[in-house]
């Protein structure tokens, strides 16, 4: 009694690609619906103060800026605020961002005593890690 072996012929499984491009549309649609693109700049006119020797910040994640135009308008997250405002705002980004620091942009023409009064309120907020931006002397 001989036993033969039939084979028989299977077809490959295949993964069905047809929606594969309906899918990738969806989620680039999706993505692009709910990102928020946001600029760091304000498109203010500030003359950065020119210093001799500068250091750059290369984390941006844990940065905050401040800018204070040529009429020492004060600007916080792209809102106008008043120099005894800056404290509440500054306080509740340290409570989220213990590592925050915070970048002051100041025109060099403004007086020092808004920029004394905005460092008031940031040692009472307990921001302690304060940076001047300043563009490079050449």
């Amino acid at each position: 009694m001989r036993k033969s072996i039939i084979r028989r012929y299977k077809e490959p499984a295949e993964i069905p690609t047809a929606s594969t491009a309906d899918i990738a549309f969806l989620l680039i649609l999706f993505f692009m619906v709910t990102t928020v693109f946001r600029a760091t700049t304000l498109h203010l006119k500030i003359k950065l103060p020119q210093a001799r020797s500068t250091e750059r910040i290369l984390m941006r994640r844990n940065v905050s800026y401040i800018w204070v135009d040529i009429n020492s308008k004060i600007y916080i997250d792209d809102h106008v605020v008043t120099s005894d405002m800056v404290g509440g705002k500054v306080t509740q980004k340290v409570w989220d961002n213990p590592e925050l620091i915070t970048v002051l942009k100041v025109d060099e023409t403004v007086n020092y005593g808004v920029v004394d009064q905005i460092l008031d309120q940031l040692k009472e907020a307990k921001a302690f890690r304060i940076t001047f931006a300043s563009e490079q002397r050449r």
